[in-house]
């Protein structure tokens, strides 16, 4: 089995697994799942790519035009059996202090569970993951979900426009299979910290728009070269 995601579009999650919610208590995924839904599957002493990962999500909470427990729901689930729930709260703590939307941000939901469930969801889902050298290697991205399970989209990186996950999350709510987002889009956006928004950048797609016409004139100079005629 190779790290990375296994795309399942129009195929479901496993809802009959348990997890652990932020009470202690033990409950299905299929009692939390009732609106469209982004999976993050991460662990939480993570040394890489899953801290940046939800730094993402919480900026993306702000962002979007959509009300989080209402419109939608954030599921992180830590795919490492060992750790504790209390591990996530500290976590859930940290991001939600830097957020401007913190009583939205109540209803990003985090989990943990058993091996067995664990394996189950991730398999049904296409999560693939091996632990090496004392750590995760595991792919980095979100999933999409509708309310009854359907996985409807894979978002992947670390940073998501507010709205490619408004459309994700409106296709969701209908039960569209859609393919997995054009990481494009992330080039021509980035993020400002101060105005805590996402804005065209214009530098970095002028700088694309001047390589791509120089190597067109290029290509254009070299193949219409003429070439020197023989000397009689």
């Amino acid at each position: 089995m190779q790290v990375g995601f296994d795309e399942k579009q129009g195929q479901y999650a496993a809802l009959d697994v348990k997890l652990i919610n932020e009470a202690g208590e033990t409950v299905m995924l299929s009692d939390i799942i009732k609106k469209p839904t982004i999976l993050n599957l991460v662990y939480f002493r993570c040394p890489g790519t899953c801290s940046p990962l939800m730094w993402g999500i919480s900026k993306f909470i702000d962002g979007v035009d959509l009300e989080l427990g209402a419109d939608y729901q954030v599921l992180t689930i830590s795919f490492d059996y060992t750790e504790s729930i209390d591990l996530g709260i500290q976590k859930k703590a940290n991001y939600v202090s830097t957020m401007k939307k913190k009583e939205a941000a109540k209803n990003w939901q985090f989990f943990v569970s058993d091996s067995i469930d664990i394996a189950r969801l991730t398999s049904s889902v296409g999560f693939n993951y091996k632990y090496i050298n004392n750590q995760f290697i595991h792919p980095t991205g979100l999933i999409a979900l509708a309310a009854d399970g359907k996985i409807t989209r894979y978002l992947r990186g670390i940073e998501f426009l507010p709205f490619e996950i408004k459309i994700t999350m409106v296709e969701a709510a209908n039960g569209k299979i859609g393919p997995s987002i054009n990481r494009v889009l992330a080039i021509c956006y980035s993020y400002d910290e101060n105005g805590n928004k996402f804005v065209f950048n214009v530098t970095r797609v002028s700088a694309i728009i001047i390589i791509f016409i120089a190597i067109v004139m290029f290509l254009v100079l070299v193949l219409t070269k003429k070439k020197p005629h023989k000397e009689v």
